[in-house]
């Protein structure tokens, strides 16, 4: 009979794990470094949608480049818990490795559309199509591993390790979304030359999962009679609407500040997107020393982490908003990775309190879906701010993160209160 591993014996193999969510890291964040300047020499910010019939036009500038991440992201919230409640009936590991293999293919297949509109054969609104059903078919097969992973550090942690497993789990997707812009200087080669080291770094890290891994058995407690857990499930709802408003700004941020980067400090694309790579590192690494050092010293509940880290964010975002040098941009950029390096493990870490172990992957899957709904909202907004003020997405980020902070003290003390009683319960 399969057993679910003992926290003393899996933690050394978690550093496989570790690494495999390392490569998502740096997957997402390559993405990010090069995409606002491989759309504008793919000339996606020229289209013209058009109905001539009706004598319509709409030229979406940059929109059209934030869109394929706004889709991505759709995409994955949508997908993301199905594949949490797959999770919960087969096992974390099955579908963590078909997360791991299909974020290469897809991966591999939105390389082949770029490459044809760099080489010339396809353009246009034509263009733009392709690389839409690529990225559908990358976002929808990889978004299975996430959820199963945060899942599986919940199979095999205390309850008192929890926050620090999740964090752990958290910093090394920040080591990937550390060095993945750094792979953006391979630009130099071939503008994808990044994406594709990339997806051969995620197949490897898919065998070593494959070889190394142990399997969980937690699914096997599952009820298949059980309902579906709901977005608005009394018990972390709340959870939910705070990792949408967090994710929905970072999307919004990320996806505007290739932009602003190039166009505030007035250079051409390849130099732009090298600095902004570096910009992105310098923000994961304030993440690595939040969630290295703090997450992993903090005593008390994962919601206090978000109380913490939000401060910092909404400092990031007051200074990016008044940047126009390279410093103050790159000091807003440690201030934003210090405060969501907090944040994020306690959002992530908060709600598996108030769940039953064989329901942990259905809500890694909604929470997973709320971040990325986030990262749908936030660029399409973002990129529609964007053409009214080029500062005009940061004071708003600004402003929703003030009613997030308030809205934290109140979740912190029902929080506090649930666990009390699940105290009380297992002390009779």
């Amino acid at each position: 009979m399969e057993e679910t591993p003992s926290v003393q014996k899996t933690a050394p193999r978690l550093t496989t794990l570790y690494f495999a969510m390392m490569t998502i890291g740096m997957g997402q964040t390559v993405v990010f470094a090069i995409l606002p300047m491989l759309g504008r020499e793919l000339a996606l910010d020229e289209i013209i949608f058009s109905i001539p019939a009706l004598g319509w036009e709409f030229a979406p500038r940059e929109m059209a480049i934030t869109s394929l991440s706004a889709l991505t992201a759709l995409i994955f919230s949508l997908a993301a818990p199905f594949w949490g409640r797959q999770s919960d009936r087969y096992g974390r590991k099955p579908i963590i490795l078909f997360g791991l293999v299909g974020y290469t293919i897809g991966t591999l297949t939105f390389n082949g559309a770029a490459q044809v509109g760099l080489s010339g054969l396809l353009g246009g609104v034509g263009l733009y199509l392709l690389l839409l059903v690529t990225r559908v078919f990358h976002a929808v097969i990889m978004s299975a591993a996430m959820p199963a992973s945060s899942a599986y550090v919940v199979d095999s942690t205390t309850l008192h390790d929890r926050v620090k497993g999740i964090g752990k789990l958290n910093a090394f997707n920040q080591i990937g979304a550390m060095v993945g812009p750094a792979l953006a200087w391979f630009v130099g080669v071939h503008f994808l030359a990044p994406m594709y080291l990339q997806a051969a770094i995620t197949l490897v890290a898919a065998i070593l999962v494959w070889r190394l891994l142990p399997a969980t058995s937690s699914h096997k407690a599952r009820d298949p009679n059980a309902p579906r857990l709901s977005y608005f499930d009394p018990r972390f709802r709340g959870f939910i609407l705070v990792g949408f408003a967090m994710f929905t700004m970072l999307g919004m941020v990320q996806q505007t500040l290739g932009f602003y980067y190039q166009d505030v400090l007035q250079l051409e694309s390849v130099k732009a997107a090298k600095l902004f790579s570096v910009a992105m590192v310098i923000s994961s690494a304030a993440m690595l020393v939040s969630q290295f050092v703090v997450v992993q010293r903090f005593k008390g509940l994962p919601i206090g982490l978000v109380k913490l880290g939000l401060p910092f964010s909404l400092v990031g975002y007051l200074i990016i908003a008044n940047a126009d040098t390279l410093p103050l941009l790159l000091s807003a950029m440690l201030f934003f990775g210090l405060g969501m390096g907090m944040a994020g493990p306690g959002y992530s870490a908060s709600a598996t309190l108030v769940v039953e172990p064989h329901e942990q992957g259905a809500l890694a899957g909604l929470m997973g879906s709320a971040a990325g709904m986030g990262f749908v909202v936030g660029p399409v907004v973002g990129g529609f701010l964007y053409r009214w003020q080029p500062s005009l997405p940061y004071w708003v980020a600004s402003g929703v993160m003030l009613f997030v902070m308030v809205g934290v003290l109140g979740l912190s003390r029902r929080l506090r209160d649930a666990v009390s009683d699940q105290n009380e319960v297992v002390k009779k």
